[in-house]
């Protein structure tokens, strides 16, 4: 029972970091808790921070004695992060282009209860221990929500404006300090294979791509008559991810779209419907549902062009011609940017165990050695839409300690991370009231 209630602790008391802070003292109570920083038009008090380190405490992490020299500047580390986060969420506020996907957040919190159900060993045995702390399951689920709705809006928030923040120079020092920083905790690196590949994808023939149009201009016609959009959309689109729901794409800003669907959608306002968009997916009809100024709320119909079997083994015998030509001494990456699917990685690296993630059809890569020209070798992505892969073998690395040179660009991305986050901090706390009180 003990561990059963330190796991629901440790689970409440992860949610208490992100929760809002209301700022509110004790009334009617002999204790009064003590404000320990004003951040703009909110504050922190202590117990906040306390159960914070409370929580990395039931973490395993050490924790000074209260009475320590360490523990005061525990605290005030901790502090500094519940001011940092204040400082996001306000700033965060002010954005009027900021809005979160309810959708996402309902994920977000089934998945964690569905994780607490397998810690607890059931719904049952959750709500149990739930009731034990005065807690119901339904009022879990609205703390849960509100944790997700918040670190949404984080996330959302410095990814707009981390794209628009100028590039931080990082120096060799700092990336070799990091480096031995991190040194003793790094694992070992796993045994790797680099390689090289051409994915061949079939075309539709010209008489496909007519009926596609054909069928996606008598839609838009329907659609201009006053046939309504979702009806049509969940009846006829190809895009499996929006059909159910109508062609709704939600909210989305430029760089999430191929370009002529991004075009063609900001050139809309409410209500309006596009003329037919082709893009490499197939006929895209749009209707912006709601515009605001760099987003748009958008459904669509995508027809796509059907590939039939002669399309299917003209891309196989075109497959079967490349690889003769990699294992004559052609360039892979040469032949891959001429006749290659543009959508494919042409060359990659990835661990031995994590092997089994690709396509089934790569499994000949385990016994393959370096030089060696594998396919061509066949996979789905999606029902009736197959690919035809030629790979060569670039490298096998066996495992070991990594070294700086392995790590060099991924430290190197941290810290342009970090010094982007921390100059943009920076310049929201010049704009904004900030008073610690310890």
């Amino acid at each position: 029972m003990k561990t059963f209630r330190t796991t629901l602790l440790l689970a409440l008391a992860s949610v208490s970091l992100h929760a809002p802070v209301s700022g509110q003292f004790i009334e009617g109570s002999d204790v009064v808790d003590r404000l320990v920083a004003v951040v703009g038009d909110s504050v922190v008090v202590q117990t906040q921070v306390e159960e914070e380190i409370q929580r990395m405490a039931l973490q395993g992490r050490p924790i000074p004695e209260p009475t320590d020299p360490e523990y005061e500047q525990l605290f005030r580390t901790v502090l500094d992060q519940f001011v940092d986060r204040l400082l996001i969420l306000q700033a965060a506020a002010r954005d009027s282009l900021i809005t979160v996907d309810e959708t996402v957040v309902e994920e977000r919190v089934n998945e964690r209860i569905n994780q607490l159900n397998e810690q607890f060993g059931g719904q049952v045995a959750l709500q149990q221990a739930l009731s034990a702390e005065g807690m119901t399951l339904a009022e879990y689920r609205d703390i849960l929500r509100s944790e997700a709705r918040i670190e949404r809006v984080q996330q959302l928030f410095m990814q707009q404006q981390l794209r628009t923040t100028d590039p931080v120079v990082v120096s060799e020092e700092e990336l070799l300090a990091r480096f031995q920083e991190a040194r003793g905790t790094l694992q070992q690196r796993p045994k790797t294979v680099r390689f090289r590949q051409v994915v061949v994808a079939p075309e539709p023939s010209e008489n496909a791509v007519d009926a596609a149009q054909a069928k996606a201009e008598a839609l838009l016609d329907s659609i201009n008559g006053g046939v309504d959009f979702a009806e049509l959309a969940t009846r006829h689109s190809d895009d499996p991810g929006t059909r159910e729901l109508g062609g709704d794409l939600g909210w989305f800003r430029r760089g999430r779209m191929v370009r002529e669907f991004e075009d063609a959608a900001f050139a809309l306002f409410d209500g309006e419907v596009s003329d037919l968009v082709r893009t490499d997916f197939g006929y895209h009809i749009i209707k912006v549902e709601r515009y605001r100024a760099g987003e748009r709320n958008a459904r669509h119909i995508l027809i796509v062009p059907q590939k039939m079997e002669d399309d299917t083994q003209a891309a196989r015998e075109q497959a079967e011609d490349l690889a003769t030509q990699i294992r004559a001494g052609a360039s892979v990456a040469e032949l891959a940017a001429e006749h290659g699917d543009a959508a494919a990685p042409d060359s990659v690296t990835i661990a031995f165990e994590q092997l089994s993630e690709l396509p089934p059809s790569y499994g000949p890569l385990r016994t393959a050695s370096v030089g060696d020209v594998v396919g061509p070798i066949q996979y789905e992505i999606g029902p009736n839409d197959v690919r035809f892969a030629v790979v060569k073998v670039e490298d096998i690395r066996e495992a070991g300690a990594y070294t700086f040179e392995d790590l060099r660009a991924q430290i190197a991305a941290q810290l342009q991370q970090e010094k982007r986050i921390e100059r943009l901090l920076e310049d929201i706390r010049a704009r904004t009231y900030i008073d610690i009180r310890m």
